[in-house]
């Protein structure tokens, strides 16, 4: 099933009198239960195509269904909302409550959820994403990570049946992006929750079922993560440096070592290596 469908999606900003493209036939499917990557440098466009997964920015060329709706439609805005929530790159900017589980209940809220159901669902947000006796506590006061699976709390105690991360690690420390990543992982793995994060961080897109590259506003490539990510020749031209294990590969080829395989991971490559000094 096509949780998300877009066809020669182009959008432009206006910026004191100059008009700029940001994306420019862009189509791309996601199926249900994917895991999809969108990578490319900053200016790329990815966010801007995010935005339009769940109509924070309207279509003005192209076309787009989320979870069978027409996104061209201002009628289905709000279930489209509901079905395909959103995390940020500042969580304190998600906030509008002082304590946690208040600020989880403001989605709920917002969606008619019956009072009673509200408790139990926080409850199992806050068990998800591994926040569990954080209730009472200031989002404010929380580290980093801490802040930003509080904010994907409040988007997964609605149910929505698509997530997209934007950017969402990008001002975590190494402790905080391991914290996130790990928490979507889960989601994907064990509530196979339909996850679109967009990033340039390339390690962590090794985890993805599939990867697409954007580049000047177009899509560059569509592939697996081992596919895209393993081109060290096609990620230069979109001005991306591969993850450290497929460097590393390449510069030991080019010395002369050549491996069984690419490596994505630093488990992998530690695999090769020990194959070679067998």
């Amino acid at each position: 099933m096509k949780m998300i469908e877009g066809k020669n999606i182009s959008h432009s900003y206006e910026f004191e009198g100059s008009v700029n493209l940001s994306l420019e036939g862009v189509s791309i499917t996601v199926q249900k239960g994917e895991l999809v990557a969108i990578l490319g440098h900053n200016g790329s466009g990815k966010s801007t195509l995010a935005k339009h997964f769940n109509t924070l920015l309207p279509l003005q060329q192209g076309t787009l269904t989320v979870a069978g709706l027409d996104a061209n439609e201002s009628a289905n805005f709000w279930e489209i909302r509901r079905k395909c929530g959103m995390v940020f790159q500042n969580p304190d900017n998600q906030f509008v409550s002082s304590v946690v589980e208040e600020d989880i209940a403001f989605g709920l809220e917002n969606y008619d959820t019956p009072q009673e159901q509200i408790p139990e669902r926080i409850d199992r947000a806050l068990q998800v994403v591994g926040m569990s006796g954080y209730e009472k506590k200031s989002p404010h006061m929380l580290s980093g990570g801490q802040k930003q699976r509080i904010a994907l709390a409040g988007v997964f105690a609605v149910n929505p049946e698509i997530i997209i991360f934007d950017e969402a690690t990008t001002m975590l420390d190494p402790e905080g992006r391991r914290e996130l990543m790990e928490t979507i992982r889960r989601l994907h793995r064990d509530h196979r929750k339909t996850i679109i994060m967009i990033t340039h961080y390339l390690e962590e897109a090794v985890i993805a079922d599939r990867v697409c590259l954007l580049n000047e506003g177009r899509v560059m490539a569509q592939g697996t993560a081992r596919e895209i990510l393993t081109d060290r020749d096609l990620l230069a031209e979109a001005g991306l440096l591969p993850p450290l294990p497929v460097q590393i590969y390449y510069d030991l080829k080019e010395e002369g070592i050549i491996l069984e395989r690419c490596p994505l991971t630093g488990e992998e490559l530690v695999e090769e290596l020990a194959g070679i000094c067998q």
